[in-house]
């Protein structure tokens, strides 16, 4: 990719990929404007939408000439062409991407500038508080805000576009996103990060958040048996875990210790005496690996909001399940031949 023109001294350009936001633009645009920070301008870049989220963000510009301005693409191409379109548009030293949906928290920018010089990109994460109702979004929020924050700041190898910010030679030097990963596909952020971190630092502050319109639970399903069985295949190129977050060792582990813990129950209700000794020692085994990945999670949740932990857990119980089958299919498919390559 070809570097902008030379940065302003301290900018941030806010970048936001937009198609068919309708429901959350507005809300995004009022917060990241509420934030307060200057010297600051806010690109969003429409993804050729068919609705009428362009003539509200049209509105912003109207308000706000100096700060807000409008790209729009001629054509659909996904998020990654998107970031980069608006990467080569922005005119600041640091690039900060936001997704559509979600509501910057007022200090995230502020607590941007203060990392950045230890690095070359910062990444925030949700809010454990989402920013609609229902318990598979409670859920979500607080399973991942719990899971990113639980180390502190530490060296990671994702890029989270959500609420990230970058250098912008740096964004530039690493090659900018690979624009043949469309709406859908939902890995972008990880191949770009793990080709960033190959000559760049990326640190993940966790007091750096934003608020997220959290899926359903059929949504949800789908999104985490696509990214995982998809994050599988580079996996099983890399044999490595992330530094931290919900792909982390300990996590993968947890969530394979599920279905391998019923297995063991079932093999304990069923199996002859002798056998049934040991399959109640892998169920206990796999208990305390269940506990172990996500103990602090379930602790977490009965301090923020303890009404709903049976909940969390018989939904953290069954995500696991899903995250397993996941991790199994893509395991299966590269060992047929698909390209997991990063």
């Amino acid at each position: 990719m070809t570097p902008p023109e030379p940065p302003d001294d301290g900018m941030i350009s806010v970048i936001i990929p937009s198609y068919n936001a309708r429901a959350f633009i507005a809300e995004c645009l009022t917060h990241i404007l509420a934030t307060g920070y200057r010297p600051m301008e806010i690109i969003v870049v429409d993804d050729a939408s068919t609705d009428d989220s362009p003539a509200i963000v049209e509105t912003f510009v109207r308000d706000h000439p100096d700060v807000v301005r409008l790209l729009r693409l001629p054509d659909n191409g996904g998020p990654a062409r998107a970031r980069n379109a608006g990467a080569r548009a922005a005119k600041g030293r640091y690039l900060f991407f936001c997704d559509a949906d979600t509501r910057l928290a007022r200090n995230a920018l502020d607590l941007f500038i203060r990392r950045i010089p230890e690095a070359d990109a910062v990444c925030g994460h949700y809010d454990w508080r989402p920013t609609n109702s229902g318990p598979v979004a409670w859920y979500k929020a607080l399973f991942n805000y719990q899971m990113w924050s639980n180390r502190g700041v530490f060296a990671h190898d994702v890029f989270n576009a959500a609420v990230a910010g970058i250098r912008a030679e740096a964004f530039h030097a690493a090659g900018g996103y690979d624009e043949s990963l469309r709406w859908g596909m939902d890995y972008e952020n990880e191949e770009f990060g793990h080709r960033l971190a190959r000559t760049h630092r990326i640190l993940v502050d966790p007091a750096i958040v934003a608020g997220h319109w959290m899926p359903g639970f059929v949504k949800l399903t789908r999104t985490y048996f696509l990214r995982v069985s998809l994050w599988m295949l580079l996996f099983m190129r890399r044999r490595k875990f992330e530094a931290g977050g919900p792909a982390s060792a300990g996590s993968g582990v947890a969530s394979l210790a599920v279905p391998a813990g019923l297995a063991s129950v079932l093999g304990a209700l069923a199996a002859p005496a002798p056998l049934a000794y040991g399959a109640a020692a892998a169920a206990v085994a796999c208990a305390g690996l269940y506990l172990r990945g996500y103990g602090g999670f379930l602790l977490f949740t009965l301090r923020r909001k303890p009404a709903f932990l049976p909940v969390a857990l018989v939904l953290n119980l069954y995500f696991s399940s899903v995250i397993a089958a996941a991790a199994a299919w893509g395991a299966l498919r590269y060992l047929g031949g698909a390209d997991g390559e990063a």
